[in-house]
């Protein structure tokens, strides 16, 4: 602060400027004390800040705490007035210089009241409070006037943290928390937060995430800072999802699993047991996606998450050449909702699937192509009951349709007639026993 002139020198500011005069530690025209101060009280309470500071300035000069004839009488509660007096004079001012000049005094007093007054006379939590709060409203006139008010606000944190985190659901809190993190002190925030969280709201708690994820703003960050936390708490939830995060963000994708396995077995959740299934799979680990894709099913609660999971399944299986069990998955899903397209192209998937494994070790004959019907089938079943599939068949509908039963396949080989429905089961060949379905001859 730039203090250009001050009430508790030789300086002496009235309402026609600034000129010399001693401070003086008795009333103006030797009047008594109690009549001066009368004058003082009555001016100020009508408004007449000049007049009043003439008549009133000798208490400050004097410090006296004691006033003969008026026992009531308190010297810490006259300093709110001057500081009232001098800020309302000086914001009259047209003068820069001259208005800083009735401000810095203001200021000078709110900071005597700090060595004046004992603990027991002041609350110098309320004076901090009340400085910081004086400097956001004159912050314009006042250099620097800003970053002293949120001074004043972090000395009531210190003083009083859970009054301060509570007072005004936090507004101290934040706006100090936010002129850290302009500042880039990421320490001091951590500190802050940490100290504050146990008395914050609901409001307040997600404020400090936003800001926390705003401080860290790269996953090796969030790691360092957030692995630090996990070390003191290992059962800290919030702390291992940040972990788990930033170790997805790096493809730290061993660790990540780890992380997720820990989260999973405190607090499992249908979040926690989806991430462990798609890790799994991502991974080729399909017996343990299974497990957890089930486990996920099992906390599913809409219609979208169980058909979708169901599918996934099917998937797995497939992928192990389990195709019995994978048919049965998306039947499943196709039970939740009957209009799902790509169930009904999982299906011709794992079919068609079927006719590779079933040919593994000789050649394509005429009934194993008999199946491809079947696929064709479900290809075009899809695009009918689910329009946004309609590209996706038409790419795989030429393929399968190249391999069905040639002419001769169909009237010399197989026997068959157009129009005849035919099944593809145990009795076509034993290894297509579990798909059970019928077609068409065309």
């Amino acid at each position: 602060m730039k203090v250009l002139t001050s009430i508790l020198g030789l300086i002496l500011l009235t309402a026609s400027g600034v000129k010399a005069q001693e401070c003086n530690t008795t009333p103006p025209f030797e009047m008594p004390e109690l009549a001066a101060f009368s004058i003082f009280q009555d001016n100020y309470k009508n408004g007449d800040y000049p007049f009043a500071l003439e008549y009133g300035r000798w208490l400050l000069c004097s410090k006296t705490k004691e006033l003969e004839g008026y026992p009531r009488f308190n010297l810490a509660s006259q300093y709110p007035k001057f500081i009232d007096i001098y800020t309302k004079i000086g914001l009259t001012k047209q003068n820069p210089s001259e208005r800083e000049a009735y401000l810095d005094t203001a200021l000078a007093l709110f900071e005597e009241q700090f060595t004046v007054f004992t603990d027991e006379e002041v609350n110098k939590y309320d004076l901090h409070q009340d400085r910081g709060r004086y400097l956001l409203e004159n912050y314009q006139n006042i250099e620097n006037g800003l970053d002293m008010a949120y001074a004043d606000f972090q000395a009531m944190f210190e003083l009083d943290p859970q009054q301060t985190t509570e007072l005004g659901e936090g507004y101290y809190v934040r706006i100090v928390i936010d002129n850290l993190v302009r500042k880039g002190e990421k320490e001091t925030v951590l500190a802050m937060i940490e100290q504050a969280s146990p008395y914050a709201g609901l409001e307040l708690s997600s404020y400090f995430d936003d800001t926390l994820g705003d401080l860290f703003n790269t996953p090796e960050e969030r790691l360092e800072f957030c692995g630090a936390k996990v070390q003191e708490n290992p059962e800290s939830l919030e702390d291992l999802r940040c972990v788990a995060e930033a170790q997805e963000d790096l493809n730290m994708m061993e660790d990540y699993l780890n992380t997720i396995q820990i989260i999973h077995g405190l607090d499992p959740t249908f979040e926690s047991a989806l991430a462990l299934a798609e890790t799994e799979k991502g991974n080729a680990s399909y017996n343990e996606a299974a497990i957890y894709f089930k486990e996920a099913l099992g906390y599913a609660t809409n219609d979208t998450d169980k058909k979708n999971i169901n599918l996934e399944l099917a998937d797995v299986y497939s992928s192990t050449n389990d195709l019995a069990t994978s048919k049965k998955y998306i039947l499943d899903a196709i039970s939740v909702d009957n209009s799902f397209g790509l169930a009904y192209i999982k299906l011709a998937s794992i079919y068609g699937q079927a006719v590779s494994n079933c040919t593994e070790n000789r050649k394509l004959e005429a009934k194993d192509k008999v199946v491809y019907w079947v696929v064709v089938d479900y290809l075009n079943r899809a695009k009918s009951v689910d329009a946004s599939v309609t590209n996706t068949v038409n790419s795989q509908l030429a393929t399968y349709e190249a391999v069905t039963p040639s002419t001769e396949d169909k009237f010399f080989t197989l026997g068959y007639e157009t129009g005849q429905r035919v099944q593809v089961d145990g009795s076509l060949m034993s290894c297509y026993s579990w798909i059970n379905e019928s077609t068409v001859v065309r």
